[in-house]
């Protein structure tokens, strides 16, 4: 088994509740009304998504860099954290 670390953004604030996405993993976003709500929900997230892409014999891309990402280039886009979530990859042997 091996494990991952993905970089995850927050984006929002306590008002309207915040959106976390994976840049290495389009599709995979989640959640929450507050950031702890949010980060906690981009966990399980990510273990779906993976397992998702696992048994569709996907290949995972490797986790980018975090200090790497780019700022978003949005003026309206309230970037509000920066996450590395970790996931646990069940190694397949090929047959």
């Amino acid at each position: 088994m091996t494990i991952r670390h993905y970089p995850a953004i927050v984006e929002g604030d306590a008002r309207t509740g915040y959106s976390v996405f994976f840049p290495d993993l389009p599709g995979c976003t989640s959640g929450g009304a507050t950031l702890q709500e949010a980060a906690l929900n981009a966990e399980q997230a990510l273990i779906g998504h993976v397992e998702l892409m696992l048994q569709a014999s996907e290949r995972l891309p490797e986790p980018s860099v975090l200090d790497r990402l780019p700022r978003p280039i949005e003026p309206d886009v309230v970037e509000a954290a920066r996450l590395l979530v970790r996931v646990r990859v069940q190694e397949t042997l090929p047959a």
